[in-house]
């Protein structure tokens, strides 16, 4: 089993990866890049390459489209650093969902616009097991992450104007969130907000709580941000970058054959087939 599985792979590694070239309806100074399912590291070549592209191409403004759940905190760190070298505007549309590192990416760029009925937030860490799901974290773990990756996000929340008291709620269970005498998160939960909640203002002069406000489609944020939509450079993932979000798309049910052979061989000694 070992051996035919190993074939199989290796055939589809073999096979012609055609890439996709970006979808550029005109030479425009707006980047779009897809932020889809969940942060792991095929993302970063597909960042890395949007932003690399909106830099040669001088263009002003960066849009990354967001619908994840969340994803791996040291992915993510990867993924903040490299919107740091994008010297213009930076967008998060969230549409519909950043939970999680989802999140802690939105913050690092300098706006964050929200679709009609999107959501924010969610972003204790977790410890994931392959083939497993969620697992508790012993609580001086649990404690000691969620102090150093509240941290980082804070940091990287005040560089770019959010609000980090929102950002440590939405992390941090025990924290507490009172704003203008209106408890918005008690201790105990953690801090999920739709993009009504997110845009609600609140202190003097009012301010936004966490999002610069609604937008109900991406052209439209586009427009927003003073470009054509029919000017954007849409980033699409190309052949190489795409399997390789298949392959961590299945990467649990990989685990699990593999560890199934290894069984199916340690219990059938002398059996050929496994390996």
């Amino acid at each position: 089993m070992g051996k035919a599985f190993i074939l199989i792979i290796s055939l589809i590694i073999s096979l012609p990866i055609i890439g996709d070239e970006s979808i550029r309806p005109g030479a425009g100074g707006i980047y779009i890049i897809p932020v889809r399912d969940d942060i792991m590291p095929p993302l970063v070549y597909l960042i890395r390459r949007g932003i690399k592209e909106a830099m040669e191409a001088n263009a002003k403004v960066l849009v990354l489209d967001m619908d994840t759940n969340g994803g791996r905190v040291d992915v993510t760190e990867e993924v903040i650093k490299l919107l740091e070298r994008f010297k213009g505007q930076t967008i998060t549309y969230v549409n519909k969902k950043a939970f999680s590192a989802g999140m802690f990416i939105a913050v690092a760029t300098k706006k964050i616009y929200m679709a009609e009925g999107s959501v924010i937030g969610a972003a204790a860490p977790i410890m994931l097991l392959p083939g497993v799901g969620p697992e508790k974290l012993p609580d001086t773990v649990e404690e000691k992450m969620t102090s150093g990756i509240s941290a980082l996000v804070r940091a990287t929340a005040a560089r770019n104007g959010h609000n980090v008291a929102v950002v440590d709620a939405m992390i941090d269970k025990n924290s507490e969130l009172i704003i203008d005498g209106q408890v918005i998160k008690s201790k105990g939960r953690i801090l999920t907000l739709t993009n009504l909640e997110a845009e609600k203002k609140y202190g003097n002069p009012p301010t936004p709580l966490f999002s610069s406000g609604t937008v109900n489609s991406l052209d439209e944020l586009i427009k927003l941000a003073g470009f054509d939509p029919a000017r954007a450079v849409y980033i699409q993932p190309l052949g190489a970058e795409k399997f390789a979000f298949w392959i961590n798309s299945i990467s649990a049910l990989l685990l699990t054959i593999g560890i199934l052979g290894l069984y199916i061989e340690f219990k059938t000694p002398g059996f050929g087939l496994p390996g």
